[in-house]
């Protein structure tokens, strides 16, 4: 029996494994995929966001902040692609302004260190490229990029090397409670465990209502993004947001890790969990939204 089964290798269930292999533990992974980061993991927009934007008190504003204060050593301890450059929120108006000041607030509330607004005149000559009309900008200098799958792999790996077992092809299909645990059928055989992380991503309530009654549903959204070429890369040097609204932070203009420009995402909801299609019309509502921010491109 092992003493701790994780369900789902993304960048989850690999920091969970990751931090668990420097204990005395026998540590179990199972991953539907046949390798590790092949869910949401895979196609996000690789930030690491400063922490301004959780409602302040809550569990997710405290460990957005001190995820963002510990990430930049974890990347240089597993030599995984990270930049701390910073990221704008732009305002075009008055009422997006008071936004910024609402923001900046709670930003601050949270323990966001050096949050600060920027005038129009500030905004252009750090960000050149930003339109014309922007009139403030909200200025948080920890916000990063990152390699998320990088990450999510190195954490694997290093669970593993560390005795952690990882299985592949391993979906879980069934979960009952047994003497002193759990019993896990998976499409790999079954597992005993004495407790069970459910870090299945997309299906982490199909995973729960396995073992209980249901408590929460999963309403995934989804998203397009254009990955340009590197020769782009240099267009902005911050991630650069828009006025975030009830569907979400928004479009976003960023430079990878590696180079690239990643512009994205729209928002909409998927025809099912793992709808992961690029369509003309979607790119098309990327790009109009990200020219908002932005010059248009020669």
């Amino acid at each position: 029996m092992y003493d701790v089964t994780i369900v789902g290798c993304g960048v989850v269930g690999a920091s969970l494994a990751y931090t668990l292999s420097q204990y005395r533990l026998r540590v179990l992974v199972l991953e539907r995929e046949n390798d590790v980061a092949m869910g949401t993991t895979k196609a996000n927009s690789a930030i690491v966001h400063a922490g301004y934007d959780p409602e302040n008190g809550t569990l997710m504003a405290k460990l957005n902040v001190r995820g963002s204060e510990l990430m930049e050593q974890l990347c240089r301890d597993l030599s995984v692609g990270y930049k701390r450059i910073g990221s704008f929120v732009l305002a075009f108006d008055e009422e997006q302004k008071q936004h910024l000041e609402h923001l900046l607030e709670n930003g601050v509330r949270n323990g966001v260190p050096g949050l600060r607004i920027l005038d129009a005149e500030e905004a252009h000559e750090m960000e050149p490229n930003l339109a014309e009309n922007v009139v403030a900008a909200l200025y948080a200098p920890s916000a990063a990029v990152i390699d998320p799958w990088g990450l999510c792999i190195a954490e694997a790996e290093t669970a593993v090397r560390n005795g952690v077992s990882l299985h592949l092809n391993a979906g879980v299909t069934a979960i009952r409670r047994c003497e002193g645990g759990f019993e896990l059928d998976t499409a790999a055989g079954r597992f005993w465990a004495r407790y069970v992380l459910n870090a299945a991503g997309l299906y982490s309530d199909e995973v729960h209502n396995m073992a209980a009654a249901p408590a929460f549903r999963i309403h995934p959204d989804r998203g397009e993004y254009y990955l340009l070429d590197k020769s782009e890369g240099e267009r902005v040097s911050h991630v650069v947001f828009q006025c975030p609204t009830r569907a979400g932070k928004g479009t976003l203009v960023a430079p990878t890790v590696h180079g690239n420009l990643i512009v994205g995402p729209n928002n909409e909801p998927p025809r099912e969990r793992d709808d992961t299609a690029t369509t003309a019309g979607g790119l098309e509502e990327v790009m109009r939204l990200a020219e908002i921010m932005a010059y248009k491109y020669n």
